[in-house]
């Protein structure tokens, strides 16, 4: 479920999950252009990032855009609700810019604790097949409509307009602000730069057409990457894995 406009909320995919009996494992979260809202209706969700063996337990686990993979351990049993937020979204739904959250994981409850526990409990109390639009009522009640907009939001859409396919330069030219100014302002609201920001969005669109089936030779012209070469070396810089490994891996985990 995506949602759109919803009393001026953009940008935010809504996916329930109820997995059992399946093998206990670990999965990949990917590193992307939106902040990630895991609520855990199991035993909670455990997560590590980096080389580090070291695991956190969450309930309601916010993680802001990252450029690196984090590993999700589960045991056989997934239950509950993701949402994928905008950096528009997280403004709007919790007051505050997605460069707050960069590269962190926190508990919802650290930043707003009656919205957690209630997202929490309602979710908990909802079947399964009706989470997805109790997950959506509630974010609309819960939205500020009257949340500011930044500056660096309009060059963020031109980032993702143009699917990452831009330079820095002509991201300059088209806002009329100095290089300088550009990127403090975007580092400040995103918590990365806007050549990161191209890398991921760029990224996240070679992924979606390669496991859309696509050749990797066209998905690479097509994407902006010099050559094939590069984009699996942009792959293999972002999530530890060739684009191959990584179809490869990502098909091995949810079979």
């Amino acid at each position: 479920m995506e949602l759109r406009n919803l009393r001026g909320l953009t940008g935010v995919g809504i996916v329930p999950y109820d997995v059992t009996g399946s093998a206990p494992g670990e999965h990949l979260g990917l590193p992307g252009t939106s902040a990630t809202l895991v609520v855990d209706l199991a035993d909670g969700l455990v997560l590590s990032s980096g080389d580090s063996p070291v695991t956190t337990t969450f309930r309601c686990c916010i993680a802001g855009i990252h450029l690196r993979p984090v590993t999700i351990h589960h045991n056989g049993v997934q239950r509950g609700v993701q949402l994928d937020l905008s950096p528009a979204a997280v403004r709007a739904l919790l007051g505050m810019p997605a460069g707050e959250l960069a590269g962190q994981m926190v508990e919802l409850s650290q930043i707003d604790t009656a919205f957690a526990r209630l997202l929490h409990e309602r979710l908990a109390q909802t079947p399964a097949g009706e989470r997805g639009a109790v997950c959506a009522a509630m974010l609309a009640e819960t939205v500020s409509e009257d949340t500011p907009r930044s500056d660096a939001l309009s060059v963020w859409e031109v980032i993702a307009r143009r699917r990452g396919d831009v330079t820095v330069s002509e991201l300059v030219e088209s806002s009329g602000w100095s290089a300088r100014h550009l990127t403090a302002m975007f580092n400040a609201e995103f918590g990365i730069g806007p050549k990161q920001a191209a890398r991921l969005t760029r990224f996240e669109t070679a992924r979606a057409r390669l496991e859309s089936g696509h050749r990797a030779v066209d998905v690479a012209a097509s994407c902006g990457y010099a050559d094939q070469a590069h984009m699996s070396r942009e792959f293999t810089e972002l999530t530890g894995y060739s684009p191959r490994a990584l179809l490869k891996r990502r098909a091995e985990e949810f079979a």
